[in-house]
């Protein structure tokens, strides 16, 4: 090789390296203000669905106040959900819980979303991925009362190294005389850190008893307690854009009891969920880097139904090249799973960087997944989803103060399925296309505006599904937090949407449906914050479930006080 050759490979791994730094500093400056917003109090992110309510990209149905589905790019709860780290979080018999997470919202990172080559382990469709980050000297006391007899409470308190917490919840009639919802939520948090590793633990629990009448398509007047633990560890040895290593594994034990009140009947699942992982990427060298990563996923479910586990496990191999302005990778995703034969998923996708603020993405991806347990206990014909992902993209940071994104995508979806009738359906070959684009402004920590807007498109032709056959064809997100005057902030957010038809659906297909949370600091009381929140600001009906009664306008008054 000759030295001019060397010496040119070196600078243009020289360039390449300061756009790279250049856009990840412009990143950091986006997740700094986010944090900035998200972390100021516990009244209003203390659950992982608040956290994500901020995060435009994740559309998040609620059923009263007790349980949540994730939709991501239109797709079902089935196919969207949480992880950590990296780590994807299950919930082995009902994916309904994918959106439980017994952590204190607020102690994580704001959450990324990703999808197609960022998706490769993750669920079906997109995960939000929260990851750990360090506690710093935090004591937080924070209580709040609101309509409906809503009260919550709790405390936090963390050092350099260790943080635990106790939250607590309980309101009536949310959205029908039968559902109450009382919740308590307690955790531990350590990390360690040392010249080349960061180490976290986190225990965490939940309980939460309530009514669900209306719920998941049912008219029974049914109450659910649902008991919810969590244990995670995980270590991280350099930065995951560069050089790095990774391992992580949780165990999670869940138990769903459910009391049909008409009947009555008593049901009482558990569900168990061991997952772990190692990753890691080398070093580049001449251009070339490899990003290897391992996964094994062990499922049990067992109590009122009968007893069933599985096992998944996975291995990706990715090679990457680096060029001046192109970075290309292509590589295979080896997947087995408990009754299944071993497949091959292809990973492919290339970065050009075609300013230096700017960069296009092409990927292809193929992701699967085995129907969680409470669907095959419905339907056990159903086979396992096979998912075909293709994603065009451009993203350009305009200055520091501002950026916008733009995306197409088509995936294909084998053995699609739907709760149709109180039915398991499966719904074949579904073909969906989507456009999405986003624009933020964040010139300081004291003002922050965003737009999302999503449109999409399946050739499906039923009219009576409860989930995948039933989304947003569009969708436009406003979002806004102000800083004001010395005392005073606000944020505001509204998501407009028009929905695909459906005969379930009462009432209209069009919702707009927006919270506001204004947050006095007193001067007398710089500790001290007060947070003044509506819920469903315009008192908006529409059914983000079919058949499914919105909650109404709803008001909450919190106080924190840190010291």
């Amino acid at each position: 090789m000759s030295p001019h050759f060397f010496h040119s490979a070196v600078l243009h791994r020289s360039d390449r390296n300061r756009r790279l730094k250049r856009i990840a500093f412009f990143m950091s400056i986006v997740s700094a203000s986010a944090v900035s917003v998200l972390a100021q109090d516990g009244v209003n992110t203390r659950q992982a669905w608040q956290v994500l309510d901020t995060e435009p990209e994740v559309l998040v149905n609620a059923q009263g106040l007790a349980q949540r589905n994730l939709s991501i790019r239109g797709g079902s709860y089935t196919g969207s959900g949480l992880s950590i780290n990296g780590l994807r979080l299950k919930s082995p018999y009902s994916a309904h819980w994918n959106a439980e997470f017994p952590i204190l919202g607020n102690l994580l990172s704001v959450p990324t979303v990703g999808t197609g080559i960022d998706n490769a382990s993750g669920h079906l469709v997109g995960t939000a991925d929260f990851s750990t980050r360090p506690l710093g000297d935090a004591r937080q006391v924070y209580a709040g009362l609101g309509t409906k007899e809503h009260y919550a409470g709790g405390i936090y308190a963390s050092s350099e190294n260790v943080g635990g917490y106790f939250d607590w919840e309980k309101a009536r009639r949310i959205d029908s005389p039968e559902n109450d919802l009382e919740r308590s939520a307690g955790g531990a948090v350590f990390r360690i850190a040392t010249e080349e590793w960061n180490i976290d633990l986190i225990a965490a629990g939940q309980s939460k008893d309530y009514g669900a009448y209306g719920y998941y398509g049912q008219t029974n007047d049914v109450s659910h307690l649902l008991d919810d633990t969590l244990l995670y560890a995980g270590a991280t040895r350099g930065d995951t854009d560069d050089a790095f290593v990774r391992i992580s594994a949780f165990y999670r034990d869940m138990r769903d009891q459910v009391l049909d009140v008409s009947t009555p009947d008593y049901t009482d699942i558990f569900s168990r969920n061991f997952a772990a992982a190692a990753e890691g990427r080398t070093m580049e060298i001449q251009h070339l880097a490899l990003y290897v990563r391992g996964d094994l996923e062990y499922e049990r479910v067992s109590g009122s139904i009968p007893d069933d586990d599985r096992t998944r496990g996975s291995l990706l191999f990715l090679p990457e090249a680096r060029f001046e302005r192109f970075t290309v990778k292509a590589g295979v995703n080896s997947v087995f799973q408990t009754a299944e034969s071993t497949d091959f998923l292809p990973i492919a996708g290339i970065d050009w960087f075609l300013t230096d603020n700017g960069v296009v993405s092409l990927s292809y991806t193929e992701t699967e997944q085995q129907p969680d347990f409470q669907t095959l206990e419905n339907n056990p014909l159903l086979e396992q989803q096979h998912s075909k992902n293709t994603e065009l993209g451009f993203k350009q940071y305009l200055s520091e103060n501002s950026d916008w994104k733009i995306g197409a995508f088509f995936r294909t979806l084998e053995n699609a399925s739907d709760w149709i009738g109180g039915t398991a359906t499966d719904l074949g070959r579904l073909n969906i296309s989507g456009l999405d684009a986003a624009f933020s402004y964040y010139p300081n920590e004291q003002l922050r505006l965003s737009v999302y807007y999503q449109w999409v498109y399946k050739d499906n032709k039923i009219e009576d599904g409860l989930y995948e056959t039933d989304y947003p064809e569009h969708l436009l997100n406003l979002s806004a937090y102000w800083h004001f005057l010395e005392q005073f902030s606000v944020q505001f957010s509204q998501t407009t949407r028009l929905q695909t038809e459906n005969s379930v659906r009462t009432g209209d297909d069009f919702g707009a449906l927006a919270t506001l949370g204004l947050h006095y600091s007193p001067s007398f009381a710089q500790n001290a914050r007060l947070s003044f929140l509506v819920d469903n600001l315009w008192g908006s009906n529409f059914q983000s479930i079919p058949g499914l009664k919105s909650r109404p306008t709803t008001v909450f008054t919190g106080l924190s006080v840190n010291w």
